[in-house]
């Protein structure tokens, strides 16, 4: 079942009212305006089997999805290491394994 929303503003809605509403609306746009959602880093070099801190800009724990890696002689996988050595609200800490080489890959961070 489709609900319509009725209008918030007509004709008798009163001065103060609409200023109210206005600084509401203003409020949450700002707001939202300031969340960073994503972000992508670009070009990040992985020494093999060295743990290696990326800062990631948005101020609290983050989740990080790696591009595929450039650069490697042979198949590895990436890690990411929570050990405290960096805050996580700063820092994250990834370590390339297996590759055989230093790799690149570009981070999605969320």
């Amino acid at each position: 079942m489709i609900q319509l929303l009725t209008t918030v503003i007509d004709e008798r809605t009163k001065p103060q009212d609409l200023e109210r509403i206005r600084r509401n609306q203003a409020d949450a746009i700002r707001e939202l305006q300031g969340v960073r959602v994503a972000r992508f880093i670009y070009d990040v070099v992985l020494e093999d089997g060295v743990p290696t801190p990326v800062a990631h800009g948005l101020g609290r724990r983050v989740f990080v999805t790696p591009s595929p890696v450039r650069g490697a002689v042979t198949s590895g996988h990436i890690s990411e290491i929570r050990d405290g050595s960096h805050s996580p609200s700063q820092y994250v800490v990834l370590e390339a394994n297996g590759y055989g080489a230093d790799v690149t890959v570009d981070l999605r961070v969320e």
